[in-house]
């Protein structure tokens, strides 16, 4: 039998007995038949979203999430034979715990920033570009089903926790290296903040729902409401911020995300959970030393 990241949740990782055939088979499985897929639609959609104007494209990233969503949970139900646990009945609490937690991270990172640096406030003109509801909303959706849901549990199911977090950290980072303005720095940093710590976050709650929310707030406080670039994207709000200072602390033209603030602050929150996940047995070991 294959022991699922919910079961391990509840036992464990060390004692759990998986299946080495069947769980390298639905790493390779599921990544052609869903991550990719998935990729492919996220980016189509995605340029609709860009496109359309703030309500239009928030409603369709709110059909495009739903579908993405369903199709998720109706293969893992349905095909693997698994309850989809890490994407129940959207669970509230962890949304909205993880949508506080990303929100309060950006506010605190704009915060420092101003301290440390300079900032300039004025009223913007509303969301637009970057700075669209809908982008927030499906970028934090249909990355976290591919990297946390699809990539991530496969990885740890044969490799473990410690090889699946840096695994999809590197590979987070790298998928943002062509990015407008991107540099090796704001790789690392993307994949620290966007990979590392979004994989803590699963790893400790084993909810999606928790790592939808910190992805979406972030996004959605850094373009929408402050206005600032997102990973090398312009980003419009209903502020408008001009942060003076190095490019270290304010993340130059790549956006705040690429600020040593940004890192330090999101390393630390990624030990939090990393700590969180070892206290309550969540570490999923390699499947060649998880068999009785």
């Amino acid at each position: 039998m294959t022991t699922t990241a919910a079961d391990l949740s509840r036992e464990p990782a060390t004692r759990a007995v998986r299946s080495p055939l069947r769980s390298t088979a639905l790493l390779v499985l599921e990544f052609c038949v869903l991550a990719i897929p998935f990729n492919v639609a996220y980016g189509y959609a995605m340029g609709i979203v860009y496109r359309a104007t703030p309500l239009t494209g928030l409603s369709f990233a709110i059909l495009t999430a739903a579908v993405l969503c369903n199709a998720y949970w109706l293969w893992a139900r349905f095909v693997v034979r698994r309850t989809p646990t890490e994407l129940t009945p959207v669970d509230g609490a962890g949304l909205g715990l993880g949508v506080l937690l990303g929100a309060v991270l950006m506010c605190t990172v704009v915060a420092v920033i101003a301290i440390a640096g300079d900032l300039h406030l004025s009223a913007g003109s509303g969301p637009a570009l970057a700075g669209l509801p809908g982008v927030a909303l499906l970028a934090g959706v249909a990355e976290e089903l591919i990297a946390r849901g699809i990539v991530l549990r496969n990885l740890e199911n044969v490799f473990g926790s410690i090889f699946a977090i840096a695994a999809t950290a590197v590979l987070f980072g790298c998928l943002h290296f062509g990015n407008p303005h991107a540099t090796p720095l704001s790789t690392i940093a993307i994949g620290i903040e966007g990979g590392a710590m979004l994989a803590a976050v699963y790893v400790a709650t084993r909810s999606l729902w928790w790592t939808i929310g910190v992805h979406a707030a972030w996004n959605f406080t850094q373009t929408s409401v402050f206005g600032i670039a997102d990973s090398g994207h312009p980003g419009r709000g209903f502020l408008q911020s001009q942060l003076d200072g190095p490019a270290w602390l304010t993340g130059g033209v790549f956006g705040v995300e690429a600020s040593l603030v940004s890192v330090v602050l999101c390393a630390a929150v990624a030990i939090f959970f990393l700590l969180r996940a070892h206290r309550d047995g969540r570490f999923v070991a390699p499947i060649w030393s998880s068999r009785r």
